[in-house]
């Protein structure tokens, strides 16, 4: 686990800037991000309007058999923008979108922004509880849901609905619930031409709230305005992708997430390229639908990357037009390889898009980092007991130089904003005052990060997901990439586990394998204390042949895995591998000893 060995180089970071800076539009698109003003009047409405007049007949969207042009897609976003202006929304209303993957999506998000609303990006997984409270902070004035999405709404009381409430049909065989209007009546009736409304939004105004994960509590509601928007298509679009109207970029990720969003959608419509929307993704078929579109590029994020790298090698695996990819999340123990077996060229790997002051784009396409940030960031140390920054006798915060390891923070000022949360109180808990100076303030991120050197970073580990075992800190994502090198590992999630009499956590791993009765235990005990100190070696190994359950963008639900507990339930089998010790079966006996103190993790 050294530090040193994806530290970026000087000479090799200015070659590459320079490289970077002479392509066709770079400089251009970075200098109009300097000069972008919250007052300036302008917005992602206005863009797409200007788009259509532009390019009206060249393909803007795909959805799997259906092909729509720029005109098109302006037409139908204007026709909804009229709907939702028929039942009285208007500039700074909120608008809840509840919508799977589908053609629908784009014209309903964009017929909100033409209004001046913002639309309230809901997580198709959510039920109960955690949907209400999302629409609860959002407040919205209308919703629209999809048909499919029926059942999840039905789980919390109509009192939370919003007044007014489109049903999005697609089969067009569901009825209508009580209270709700068809969305496809409303925009077929509606004018398709453009609203005076639109001219009237400035680039301060909020577009979107984009929620967090809710991996750590309840979702958060983070205000994403116009400026952030334009700003984040622009550079993925143009600075970054350096894609065109030839190109084609392929997201099968879930439109409320930011990546499909900035990454994806408002990239393509910055530059004229198209954009080809999957209904969700599939490891099995995510090669045939990528020649399908003709891609040249694909979004991704999470886990994603991991399991199409544990499909079976094919000889089509390179038979695509794709060169680059971009997302978060893509591990480091597979990056190299990714690359060569599929072909890719660029992985612009990026961080922060949801609510960070400022994002990190992997624009010199360096390999195992989460990109670059020109200002306003330093790594800071952090004291994992306090949960809490180390000052210094003067008080102040300690920077890390390159090689160092710990919090991320960036600063917050006039030209470096952070919008914050939907809940004030949310908003200021994120922020660090006094840090290096009187009266200075920093967004902190809550990761743990290496500092790589000329403003790039490498994610470590989410500081709740960090623990401390023997006086150790272990980062489980480092943990994880050592596991997942040995063979066999189709998947494995590092965590913390709380044991009787003992401080700290000891680790536990939860291994996705495909035979749990015979797999070589001893050769992965010898691979981890080959390649791990003994402190984070995981105590607890949690064999099983089932896929772990993930969010909706592919994130591990690692606070359900926690509150199991090392006996969790069910017939998974469970592993331990005390020190020195050969792993064994962790029966009632072995347990009973752990407790007593005989057997000493």
């Amino acid at each position: 686990m050294s530090a040193n060995a994806d530290l970026i180089s000087g000479r090799e970071f200015y070659l590459r800037l320079i490289r970077k800076l002479s392509h066709r539009g770079v400089l251009p698109a970075l200098i109009k991000l300097q000069r972008l003003s919250d007052s300036e009047q302008d917005s992602m409405g206005a863009l797409l309007e200007r788009r259509a007049a532009e390019t009206p007949t060249q393909v803007g969207l795909r959805f799997e058999d259906e092909v729509y042009t720029w005109a098109e897609i302006n037409e139908w976003s204007n026709r909804c923008a009229h709907a939702l202006k028929a039942v009285g929304v208007g500039k700074g209303d909120v608008v809840a979108i509840f919508l799977t993957n589908r053609s629908t999506y784009i014209p309903v998000a964009m017929g909100a922004l033409k209004l001046g609303a913002i639309g309230a990006l809901i997580n198709i997984g959510l039920q109960g509880d955690v949907l209400a409270n999302s629409l609860r902070k959002a407040a919205p004035k209308a919703l629209v849901v999809g048909e499919e999405l029926l059942p999840s709404l039905q789980t919390i009381p109509e009192t939370e609905l919003p007044a007014e409430c489109f049903l999005a049909e697609e089969a067009g065989s569901t009825p209508l619930p009580a209270g709700f209007r068809s969305l496809t009546a409303a925009t077929e009736s509606a004018a398709s031409t453009s609203l005076p409304e639109t001219a009237a939004v400035s680039f301060g105004d909020p577009a979107f709230y984009v929620y967090t994960s809710g991996t750590t509590g309840m979702p958060k509601c983070a205000i994403n305005k116009h400026r952030r928007l334009f700003m984040g298509g622009l550079f993925a679009g143009k600075a970054l992708r350096e894609i065109g109207p030839d190109d084609v970029i392929y997201c099968p990720l879930p439109m409320y997430h930011v990546t499909a969003l900035m990454g994806g959608w408002f990239a393509c419509l910055f530059t004229g390229a198209t954009f080809a929307l999957a209904r969700g993704f599939s490891a099995s078929n995510f090669w045939n639908d990528i020649r399908k579109h003709n891609a040249t590029g694909f979004n991704y994020v999470g886990e994603m990357a991991r399991y199409l790298w544990n499909q079976p090698p094919s000889p089509d695996d390179r038979n695509h037009r794709v060169t680059n990819m971009m997302g978060a999340g893509l591990r480091h123990e597979i990056w190299d390889d990714f690359k060569a077996r599929f072909g890719i060229d660029a992985v612009y790997e990026v961080y922060g898009g949801s609510e960070s002051p400022a994002g990190f784009v992997n624009l010199f396409n360096f390999d195992r980092t989460c990109g670059w940030s020109p200002r306003g960031m330093k790594v800071a140390a952090w004291d994992h007991e306090r949960n809490d920054i180390v000052r210094g006798t003067d008080g102040r915060g300690i920077a890390l130089k390159p090689g160092g390891r710990g919090v991320l923070l960036q600063q917050i000022s006039a030209h470096q904003q952070f919008d914050g949360y939907t809940d004030p109180e949310a908003t200021q808990s994120k922020i660090l005052r006094d840090v290096f100076k009187p009266g200075d303030r920093w967004f902190n991120s809550g990761d743990l990060v290496l500092n790589q050197g000329h403003g790039h970073i490498q994610f470590v580990d989410r500081l709740g997901d960090t623990f401390r075992w023997h006086a150790e800190n272990v980062a489980t994502t480092e943990v994880e990439g050592v596991i997942n090198g040995f063979a066999g590992i189709l998947e494995a999630i590092v965590y913390g586990v709380e044991v009787p009499a003992m401080e700290g956590r000891a680790g536990m791993a939860r291994l996705v394998v495909e035979e749990p009765a015979t797999f070589d235990l001893a050769g992965l005990a010898r691979h981890m204390r080959a390649g791990l100190p003994e402190f984070a070696v995981p105590r607890f190994l949690r064999l099983t042949n089932s896929q772990t359950d993930v969010t909706g963008t592919f994130r591990y639900k690692k606070a359900d895995l926690k509150d199991e507990g090392f006996r969790p339930p069910g017939g998974d089998r469970v592993v331990l591998v005390a020190p020195g010790s050969d792993p064994q079966d962790l029966t009632d006996d072995v347990e009973a000893r752990i407790r007593s103190g005989e057997i000493r993790l």
